[in-house]
């Protein structure tokens, strides 16, 4: 299974300032990652990211299960490589069908994008 899913870093800049927001979507974990960088352009180009990734896994999985926002979590290693974490329902889901899960991010200066593969 595959998704895909680009946005305009721009609206996400937009939505991720209403503090209600994202708390719904993000984790305190990617919050928190994405604030360490030192300028306003580079939050919202990682915040960004994290949001095609979601919605990147949604698509892959969507024909399976309706997931929520929070229990799919965007972590860098310390190499920077971007890995998926799960939680609740969704990581019982991932973990039920044996799911190994890739994802792939990326940006300019207007646009971010995420591939998630799923394979058995």
């Amino acid at each position: 299974m595959i998704g895909v899913d680009i946005v305009e870093i721009d609206r996400i800049k937009e939505l991720v300032a209403d503090e209600e927001f994202l708390n719904r979507v993000y984790t305190k974990a990617e919050i928190a990652y994405c604030r360490q960088a030192k300028s306003k352009t580079v939050i919202s180009a990682r915040l960004s990211t994290r949001f095609a990734a979601k919605e990147a896994v949604f698509k892959a999985i969507e024909p399976l299960k309706v997931l929520r926002w929070k229990e799919i979590e965007v972590i860098n290693e310390e190499s920077g490589k971007p890995v998926l974490h799960f939680h609740g329902d969704t990581k019982t889901l991932v973990d039920e069908l044996g799911l190994k899960v890739d994802i792939s991010l990326s940006h300019s200066d207007a646009y971010a994008v995420a591939a998630a593969i799923l394979t058995p």
